[in-house]
């Protein structure tokens, strides 16, 4: 699924009515998932994204370990940097954005990145 598509997708899916929130949300969403994960599994997920994808995956550092969080700490942070009114719609879009970003991995990529997450968020994982 090419870039525009998949914002397009997830500006549905995620009630956004904008291509330019999608776009700024999506980044929001990969960036927590990116800092949940560890540095070469990062890596190797993000080597598997078009190019666009890998922009906003890189557009800032990294950590150099992984940021502890379960599904409340990251709906909480994906709420609060998307600017979302609600947990509920930071839901929406963490669901949205998984489920077209494990459309452009590999089946063992996605079982790769569901084995680094928690239980809570591997559900969230699973879901979308």
């Amino acid at each position: 699924m090419k870039p525009r598509a998949m914002y397009s997708r997830i500006s549905i899916e995620a009630d956004l009515d904008s291509l330019a929130k999608s776009k700024q949300a999506t980044t929001v969403v990969l960036r927590a998932l990116r800092d949940r994960l560890t540095p070469e599994e990062g890596r190797q997920a993000v080597a598997q994204l078009p190019r666009e994808l890998k922009t906003l995956w890189r557009a800032d550092a990294a950590p150099d370990l992984p940021v502890k969080m379960h599904r409340r700490e990251f709906v909480d942070r994906v709420r609060r940097e998307a600017g979302l009114p609600s947990r509920r719609r930071a839901e929406m879009l963490i669901d949205a954005v998984f489920a077209a970003l494990k459309e452009q991995l590999s089946a063992g990529e996605v079982d790769d990145i569901a084995a680094q997450l928690p239980t809570d968020l591997k559900s969230v994982w699973g879901r979308a």
